[in-house]
C-alpha cells in the first residue's frame, strides 16, 4: 500500500500556528501577570495527574471524580495549546467546559449519592435531573448567592465561544470591526483574556475536585502545600489583596510532624 501524504495546505497551517506559538511564549515570558497565570495552570495540571496517581481511589465514586479530573486535565491541555497557537475561541469552547465540570464536581460535593446516580442516568434523565441551569441555581441557594454569576459567567463563555452568535465573531478579528480570520493567528489582548478565563475556571475545578481526597501521606501533604503556598501568591499578586495563611501553617505543622516520625 503506498503512502500518502499529508495535504500540503495542513502543513501550511501548522507553520501558522508555530508562528503564532513562538510570538505567544515570547509575549507570555515577559509579562509577569501572564507567565503567573500560566505556572498556576501548569501546577494544577500537576496536581490533577499527581493525585490521579498518588491517590488510590477508596470506591468507585473517586474513580469517577478521577475520570472527571483526567477531563478537566486534557480540556487544560487543549485549551492552552490552542491559545498559544492562536485560535482562541475554539480554547474558550474548552474553557466552558471546565467551568462545567467544576459546578458538576461543586454539586457531587453537597451529596455523594449523586455520583452514582449521574453513572446511570439515562441521557434524557440527565437532562432533567442534572441540567446545568439546575445545578446553578442549587450551588447559588447553598452559598447565598443572588447575584446569579455562575450563570452570567457560563453565558458569557457560551456566547462568544460554545455557541455560534454573531457577538462571538469578536475572536476571530485581529481588530475590532475588522473581518474574521481564519486560521491562526496572534492577538495580545485575545491572548490576555483568554488565558485569565482559563486560570480562573481552571483554579475554580481544582478547588471542587480536591474536596473528595484528603491528604494522608508525605507527599499527598507536600503537594497540598505547595498549592496553598502558590494559590495565596496567586491571589495577592492578582487581585492585591492579603490573604490568610492559617491553612499553610497548619499543613506545615503536620508536614514537621511526619517528617520526624
Amino acid at each position: 500500500m503506498s503512502r500518502k501524504p499529508l495535504p500540503e495546505n495542513l502543513h501550511f497551517l501548522h507553520s501558522g500556528e508555530e508562528t503564532a506559538r513562538q510570538k505567544s511564549i515570547t509575549l507570555i515570558e515577559g509579562d509577569e501577570p501572564l507567565s503567573r497565570h500560566v505556572e498556576m495552570i501548569e501546577m494544577i495540571m500537576d496536581l490533577l495527574q499527581s493525585y490521579r496517581m498518588d491517590y488510590a481511589e477508596q470506591d468507585e465514586d473517586q474513580l469517577i471524580v478521577k475520570l472527571l479530573g483526567a477531563r478537566i486535565f486534557n480540556a487544560m491541555g487543549a485549551a492552552i495549546k490552542l491559545i498559544l497557537g492562536g485560535y482562541y475561541q475554539a480554547a474558550g469552547q474548552q474553557i466552558r467546559d471546565i467551568l462545567e465540570t467544576a459546578f458538576l464536581l461543586d454539586y457531587f460535593s453537597n451529596d455523594s449519592s449523586l455520583i452514582q446516580k449521574w453513572k446511570f442516568v439515562s441521557e434524557q434523565d440527565r437532562m432533567k435531573e442534572f441540567n446545568l441551569a439546575k445545578i446553578r441555581e442549587v450551588l447559588d441557594a447553598r452559598d447565598g448567592f443572588t447575584e446569579k454569576k455562575r450563570m452570567e459567567h457560563y453565558k458569557l463563555l457560551s456566547s462568544i465561544a460554545g455557541h455560534p452568535t454573531f457577538a462571538g465573531f469578536t475572536m476571530l478579528r485581529l481588530t475590532p470591526g475588522a473581518d474574521a480570520h481564519m486560521g491562526p493567528f496572534f492577538v495580545p489582548e485575545l491572548l490576555n483574556a483568554t488565558i485569565q478565563e482559563l486560570v480562573k475556571v481552571s483554579v475554580t475545578a481544582w478547588e471542587n475536585f480536591k474536596w473528595f481526597f484528603k491528604p494522608e501521606t508525605l507527599p499527598q501533604f507536600r503537594a497540598v502545600l505547595r498549592y496553598l503556598e502558590m494559590s495565596v501568591d496567586w491571589v495577592e499578586k492578582t487581585y492585591e489583596k492579603p490573604m490568610d495563611r492559617t491553612d499553610i501553617n497548619a499543613v506545615k505543622a503536620i508536614l514537621s510532624t511526619l517528617e520526624h516520625k
